[in-house]
């Protein structure tokens, strides 16, 4: 296969994967089941928050495992697995009748194949677009944020329908298994000559292992810099179409605008990963949670002040700025660290965010328990932007040390024997010869 056809080609495994991603981003569609739960069970907004949370726990747990089954199993593999383990999910949701039963179904089972067929596409799809990272991650990822406007809608459609919210559960396994069944057979390695294809900018040229990548301070700065922001975006999804029920909306506006939620989620990740590819990574660091700052005080005055056609634009930010928060991830992993070990280290990343997905939740729904509302969620909501503000200023000094530390050189795609050099240099074996090798090389 020549560059010409690879670059043709490419694109129908991005767009199936869009299309998985989508359908497996039903997950962030959860606030649409709690009206009529906590109606028929009589369950507290505590519980049925921790549902959602358990699903992100879940999502953190099953993007991880795929970087240790890839080393044993086939990423087609993985993906029969995770698309198991979400249709026996959602298929079984119909036959609750135990709190317990929720977290099981649609927290573990559902939250594990989510995070682990998201993994799966985004280390597939991104070994065919080593030249366009940041754009094929972003437009990819897309789909799993637009999960909550597209299966959100029908989902609430058919909760509000004869049919009741068990069979909503069915529908969306059903369609679930079809699309998997197509999808399958996209999931492909790229030939060799891929790396004709040359990454852009901000590659570090090394390859890290997970076990080096966590020693890192730009990594733990990175994830601090995620966490905070989509922690606490996390709880207002969870619980977004309650809020807007709890100022005055209708329940039809409510459900578009959690559609709004989702389309900006959706469309934010595409935009993340252009701005990552136009502006840099140590620019895009800062200008994401300053941008968070400023939306979260909006929305904080729009729920304060009870303006719920206020509020939903308010929410459509806050998904596009979660979007972009989350497309940055896989983005950020692979230029700073290297191809290599790309699963093992965008999982990670996704378990140290996970304990902010569970608690933000959490202490949202504790607040609203405690005081009837979530004004005081959203009065502590900008300090948590604050600190991402301050963590990606403080990502691009430690990014120069990291360069300094190990060279500059080629990116780990750029070449096999340029990667098995870069390897032994994360290694901490024979630098030296690794980075004359590497002159060698550009010469």
């Amino acid at each position: 296969m020549s560059v010409a056809d690879i670059r043709k080609n490419r694109y129908a495994i991005l767009v199936c994967g869009i299309l998985t991603m989508l359908m497996f981003g039903t997950i962030y569609a959860w606030s649409i089941f709690i009206p009529p739960l906590e109606a028929e069970f009589g369950w507290t907004r505590s519980q049925t928050s921790l549902v959602f949370s358990v699903a992100m726990i879940g999502l953190s747990f099953g993007m991880l495992s795929i970087g240790p089954l890839s080393k044993v199993l086939s990423l087609r593999t993985c993906f029969v697995a995770s698309t198991s383990l979400i249709v026996a999910g959602l298929f079984s949701c119909q036959f609750i009748t135990e709190l317990w039963q929720l977290y099981l179904f649609y927290g573990v089972c559902c939250g594990l194949g989510s995070g682990m067929s998201y993994t799966v596409w985004t280390t597939n799809t991104l070994a065919w677009f080593g030249d366009k990272v940041g754009f094929a991650s972003g437009v990819l990822v897309m789909g799993f944020g637009m999960g909550a406007l597209v299966l959100g809608s029908l989902a609430s459609a058919l909760i509000y329908s004869p049919l009741g919210w068990r069979l909503a559960f069915v529908a969306i396994a059903a369609l679930a298994l079809v699309e998997a069944l197509v999808a399958v057979s996209f999931i492909q390695e790229p030939p060799p000559h891929i790396a004709a294809l040359k990454p852009k900018r901000d590659a570090v040229g090394v390859s890290l292992p997970g076990s080096r990548t966590v020693r890192e301070p730009s990594f733990w700065l990175f994830c601090i810099w995620r966490s905070v922001v989509m922690g606490a975006g996390g709880a207002v999804i969870a619980e977004a179409s309650v809020m807007m029920t709890g100022i005055g909306s209708s329940v039809a506006f409510a459900t578009a605008a959690v559609g709004a939620l989702g389309l900006g989620n959706g469309f934010g990740r595409p935009l993340g990963g252009i701005l990552y590819d136009r502006i840099g990574q140590n620019r895009t660091l800062v200008v994401l949670p300053a941008l968070a700052l400023a939306v979260s005080v909006g929305m904080a005055a729009a729920y304060w002040f009870e303006v719920p056609w206020l509020f939903a634009p308010f929410l459509l930010v806050e998904g596009l700025l979660y979007g972009m928060y989350a497309a940055i991830n896989t983005s950020y992993m692979r230029t700073t660290f290297g191809q290599r070990d790309l699963a093992m280290n965008t999982g990670i990343s996704a378990v140290v965010l996970a304990p902010f997905n569970l608690v933000f939740p959490l202490v949202a729904a504790a607040l609203f328990e405690w005081t009837g509302g979530y004004e005081a969620f959203f009065v502590i909501v900008p300090a948590f932007a604050l600190l991402s503000l301050l963590c990606g200023a403080l990502c691009k000094p430690a990014n120069v040390r990291l360069q300094e530390k190990y060279g500059v050189a080629e990116p780990a795609l750029a070449g096999a024997a340029v990667g098995e050099t870069r390897e032994r240099s994360a290694d901490g074996v024979g630098q030296r010869a690794d980075r004359e090798a590497g002159v060698a090389h550009r010469a």
